[in-house]
């Protein structure tokens, strides 16, 4: 056999064993572990691709070897970048198969995931999206961009045509930490926003409003005549800019979704991370805008929405807090760019034209939030009767509890009243025992889920009933 031959048959026995790992690695976790459906699709479709890369391999170096020395030896050169291809693509997907298969049904908080995704294919144009969950050491949520895995699978598909990468697949990342709770994964919103923003160029619903986005960034840079002559400082000003847009952009998607319960996880998740002191909330860095200007742009559209007017009846701290960072002026916003003085130049042109560009952007992408903020309101008083003894939220007519009205009930019983359920259940003494709230906190959020998986079964088998089976 020849040398250059044998050489590529080793590297193919590599190819073929890495492959032939990961898709019974994929399959063990199918037959061990439950899984939300996106993330099955995902597993699915990496069996398929790994098995499909060991038959080609087979027949490559099959038909490879009856060639003719010097013919063998150009489609061994052929086969060698093929091959790299290969790699290249399956060590992407080997960083995402290891988190995605912890993310099971008993790590994550499925019914939130799934009607979340549900939200989700409601949206003009995003009819076929899904999300695969990812558990990350980072405290820190995050979305994997989906454009350079699905770049990376077209290049593969010119190799192995018959397995085609699942359109408008997403990945967020989940600290695994927080997988089983409820409260704080409402940030999930925030980075489904980040998958849709991704998506924004191909929804025919954004076309004019992403088109004037990108218009308000533009003139915002043209304003600066150093960044006309200095192309380095130029792509960190853009940089910034898209980094910010997107920032405003996925808090108010997020909003439009879910309504108030994620401004107070939102408060929550910040104060983990020791985000709230009084210079870190009016400081924008390279990648976020000031909380205080966040938050600002939250409570206005919770107005224009009619959801403040929803959650009057309360004033937890993290609303009282929402209120006085709504009010900071923005003189005294400050801008920081690592330990250097940032571009401070950005901010006003970014407040002034750029923000009410992505205000009407999120308002073309997303459903209208008042008849759901209604909803709330009239199921607030049911949903709460059932926390306080104890029990599962549930409807008390033939209508299904809308999974909105339930997640924020669900967060200002959390706020407002969990001392009550702890006292009436443990005793008084029982109010001040941190390890106590704890545990009824993890008993609220249980019954949140029990309750919005249940609003879905209902719905579902109504619209069955409705239209007939698919």
């Amino acid at each position: 056999m020849q040398a250059g031959l044998t050489a590529l048959l080793h590297d193919a026995a590599v190819l073929h064993r890495f492959s032939d790992f990961l898709e019974e690695y994929c399959k063990e976790q199918e037959r061990s572990q439950r899984y939300v459906d996106a993330s099955g699709d995902f597993f699915k479709y990496t069996e398929d691709l790994a098995r499909e890369i060991k038959l080609e391999l087979r027949r490559d170096i099959e038909r490879t070897s009856l060639f003719p020395p010097r013919i063998a030896a150009s489609r061994t050169a052929s086969l060698r970048r093929k091959m790299l291809t290969l790699k290249d693509y399956l060590r992407l997907l080997h960083t995402l198969i290891k988190p995605a298969a912890d993310a099971h049904t008993l790590s994550i908080p499925a019914p939130l995931i799934n009607l979340a995704c549900d939200q989700l294919r409601q949206i003009e144009g995003m009819g076929d999206s899904r999300i695969v969950v990812l558990l990350t050491p980072q405290l820190m949520y995050f979305q994997r961009p989906h454009t350079h895995v699905k770049q990376q699978a077209a290049l593969v598909e010119k190799f192995v045509p018959q397995v085609l990468f699942p359109k408008k697949l997403g990945f967020i990342e989940l600290p695994y930490s927080q997988g089983p709770s409820f409260f704080t994964n409402l940030a999930i919103y925030h980075e489904i926003g980040h998958f849709v923003y991704e998506e924004l160029p191909s929804l025919p619903s954004s076309n004019a409003s992403f088109t004037a986005l990108g218009l308000a960034r533009d003139h915002a840079l043209m304003e600066f005549p150093r960044l006309r002559r200095d192309r380095q400082v130029r792509a960190l000003a853009e940089k910034i800019l898209e980094s910010w847009t997107q920032e405003i952009f996925c808090d108010l998607f997020a909003l439009r979704l879910v309504g108030p319960a994620f401004s107070f996880a939102l408060v929550e998740i910040l104060g983990m991370l020791g985000s709230l002191s009084s210079e870190a909330m009016v400081t924008f860095d390279q990648e976020h805008p000031a909380p205080a200007c966040r938050f600002a742009e939250q409570v206005r559209l919770l107005r224009q929405d009619s959801w403040w007017d929803a959650i009057a009846h309360i004033e937890p701290e993290q609303k009282k807090l929402l209120e006085r960072l709504a009010k900071t002026p923005r003189a005294k916003y400050k801008v920081y760019a690592g330990d250097e003085r940032g571009p401070e130049a950005l901010m006003r042109p970014f407040l002034d034209s750029i923000i009410p560009a992505i205000r009407n952007l999120v308002r073309q992408v997303t459903p209208d939030a008042k008849s759901v903020a209604k909803r709330f309101r009239e199921t607030r008083r049911v949903i709460e009767d059932c926390l306080e003894v104890g029990v599962v939220p549930h409807a008390k007519t033939a209508t299904p509890l809308d999974p909105v009205s339930i997640i924020n009930s669900a967060f200002c019983f959390y706020l407002t009243k969990l001392p009550k359920i702890v006292t009436k259940f443990e005793g008084g003494a029982a109010e001040r025992n941190v390890g106590t709230r704890s545990k009824w906190t993890g008993k609220l959020e249980d019954w949140t889920k029990k309750a919005i998986e249940d609003s879905q079964i209902r719905r579902q088998f109504e619209r069955t009933r409705r239209d007939g089976p698919l």
